[in-house]
């Protein structure tokens, strides 16, 4: 099982894994207004997973397995506790941190959800752009063009979500 393998190889992803499942600690509001609050408090960082992707010692499939799990167990929780209410489940991968993180919060009809790329893809995405030993800064002489061709340069994005909407 893939807790074992965590458990053995990635110590911290591991008790990261584990805190969330075997204890989580959610609060949610009847109120739509409270919603940002939601999501600052059910804000969970993840990044345990790091020196494992950086070192290629866990493969895509192993981490959308601990994901599936994760998102398996949360989604057991909210039915459990929550009957008749609707949630967003958000995992962000974050490249320039880089880290994972998990947002829960009360799904309100006419609520916008983030756009939302498959788990697959989102693993995919942040083993290719994880920035694991930082961002690299270029100096370079500036001068009046390069200034305006600057000001015009889009950054990539940095964060990539997958959600779902848990309804319990």
């Amino acid at each position: 099982m893939i807790l074992e393998y965590l458990n053995k190889y990635a110590q911290k992803a591991y008790r990261e894994i584990t805190s969330i499942i075997t204890s989580p600690t959610f609060l949610f509001s009847n109120d739509p207004a409270l919603t940002r609050d939601e999501a600052n408090y059910n804000y969970l960082y993840i990044h345990g997973f790091n020196r494992l992707i950086k070192n290629n010692r866990i493969s895509s499939d192993q981490l959308i397995e601990v994901f599936s799990l994760l998102e398996q167990e949360i989604e057991a929780y909210l039915t459990k506790h929550y009957t008749g209410k609707n949630f967003i489940y958000y995992l962000n991968a974050d490249a320039l941190v880089p880290t994972f993180t998990i947002t829960i919060v009360s799904h309100y009809e006419g609520m916008e959800v983030k756009e939302s790329v498959s788990l697959v893809e989102l693993i995919d995405w942040y083993k290719q752009n994880a920035c694991f030993d930082g961002l690299e800064i270029i100096t370079r002489q500036i001068n009046d063009e390069s200034k305006e061709a600057e000001s015009k340069e889009v950054l990539p994005d940095s964060v990539k979500t997958y959600t779902k909407i848990i309804n319990t």
